[in-house]
């Protein structure tokens, strides 16, 4: 009955698969000690400083928050250097992939997108109707002058996520510039920086809030608080783009789309910039020590930007998993993706990794 009930476009839609929770895995197989590394978290927890807070103020949790996140606003404005008009807060950057598609897609508009490109963008735009464009990638990067030829009259968004999910890799400042330099401005660039903390290290990775966003107008620069800051749980993303733009975004945003401990803890862990160096470092620091032993055991790992490895297996990546899973040890098959012989596994601390090598070793028949 239902089938026949709703929108057409939603035939087009799979439902998203996040990570496999710890506690599914524990009740579903007996488990006690179950490490994940499935959802790219902060191995070293949240920002203690956002922490301490939520403790003080969780007694404060059933009053409405400020509807607009003003003062979340106001201090991202001053740490990022932009005025407070050009920013807007989501319930994660998720939240903001949507409204964007909303706010812009009509059905028979185009979005393109990267074929291996992080996956909530095709499903955001295909809810709106919109015809997804997939431009297929080069060396698990996104092709950004063919994503540029993609577009057409009826484009309206070009999504790049950059350092990309699921692959890790990411577009240099000088292949950005020229994105933007050849798009014309009616179309929305929208680069999702999730992982702007990590790949910002790399001295080829563009700074687009302080170089780009300025003289393009087109451009929407999205960032989170659930990677670097430790703040997955609390959904807390935002967005930097011209102030017309926002106001559009903020017509359709849901009045209390963040939550008052949300507001706050990303607020606080803003000022926790010794816990963000701690958690780069550590993330670097253990990839290194990761690649060159899962090469040796035959898998293939592209080399990451992010705080994840993107690993290919002779194995089904599917199998890989159901197999860890036994070990107590949780990675993400991507076959979501139509990447079969893929996995995304996230970097732990050096106990978790170490656990995940043991586990890894005894399913590939391989000594460690």
């Amino acid at each position: 009955m239902f089938e026949t009930l709703v929108r057409s476009c939603l035939h087009q839609v799979s439902p998203y698969h996040p990570g496999k929770p710890i506690g599914e895995v524990q009740r579903e197989l007996g488990i006690k000690k179950v490490v994940k590394l499935a959802s790219n978290e902060n191995p070293l927890g949240a920002s203690p400083r956002a922490v301490r807070l939520i403790r003080r103020l969780a007694a404060s949790s059933f009053i409405y928050p400020e509807g607009a996140s003003p003062l979340l606003r106001q201090a991202l404005a001053k740490h990022l250097g932009v005025d407070v008009s050009r920013v807007i807060i989501g319930n994660g950057s998720d939240e903001l992939i949507r409204l964007l598609c909303e706010a812009f897609l009509d059905p028979g508009d185009e979005a393109v997108v990267s074929r291996f490109g992080f996956i909530r963008f095709a499903q955001h735009a295909r809810l709106m109707g919109a015809k997804v464009v997939e431009v297929p990638m080069e060396h698990w990067r996104h092709d950004l002058s063919a994503m540029a030829g993609a577009v057409t009259a009826k484009t309206k968004i070009l999504f790049v996520a950059s350092p990309n999910n699921p692959t890790g890799t990411y577009n240099t400042a000088q292949e950005v510039g020229m994105l933007l330099n050849t798009v014309p401005s009616r179309v929305l660039v929208v680069l999702d920086e999730a992982y702007y903390h990590y790949a910002r290290l790399r001295p080829d990775y563009p700074e687009s809030l302080k170089e780009m966003a300025q003289a393009h107008s087109n451009l929407v620069v999205m960032r989170t608080f659930s990677k670097a800051y430790g703040l997955a749980g609390v959904r807390v993303g935002y967005a930097v783009a011209a102030t017309e733009l926002i106001q559009w975004l903020d017509r359709i945003r849901m009045p209390f789309n963040v939550s008052l401990l949300g507001q706050l803890a990303a607020e606080e862990a803003l000022q926790d910039a010794a816990f963000v160096r701690r958690s780069v470092a550590l993330v670097e620091k253990e990839k290194e020590k990761l690649y060159p032993i899962l090469q040796k055991w035959g898998l293939k790992v592209t080399p990451s930007a992010a705080n994840f490895l993107f690993v290919e297996s002779r194995i089904l990546g599917k199998e890989v998993f159901q197999r860890l899973l036994y070990e107590g040890v949780i990675v993400r098959p991507l076959d979501e993706y139509g990447l079969h012989h893929h996995l995304r596994i996230s970097v732990g601390t050096p106990q978790q990794n170490r656990i995940l090598l043991r586990a890894l070793s005894k399913v590939l028949g391989t000594r460690f």
